[in-house]
């Protein structure tokens, strides 16, 4: 099982979406959509090849679909790297490029 490390701008990105998410549709709502991210990691931990390549957004890049957003990640020898958490109707290569 490979470990998981978040980048700053990870852990940047799920405060930003716990904040907006507590705002608009309540703490507990907020909560659950976030345990849903960790079940995404566990996946990625299991399986990390499981996202997609996107080279086009970096080198080593994959990506994993988790609801409305796309996880950025990358897998190296010494695990993997969560580097952003990106709502899909953000543009993706603007805040990885």
């Amino acid at each position: 099982m490979a470990d998981i490390e978040l980048s700053p701008l990870a852990r940047a990105d799920l405060a930003e979406i716990d904040e907006y998410g507590a705002g608009q549709f309540g703490q507990d709502a907020s909560d659950r959509y976030l345990r849903g991210f960790n079940e995404a990691f566990a996946l990625l931990a299991r399986h990390p090849l499981s996202g997609a390549a996107r080279a086009e957004l970096g080198d080593g890049i994959r990506c994993l679909v988790h609801r409305k957003h796309r996880i950025f990640y990358r897998f190296e020898q010494n695990g993997i790297t969560i580097v952003r958490i990106i709502h899909h109707a953000r543009n993706a290569r603007n805040m990885l490029l």
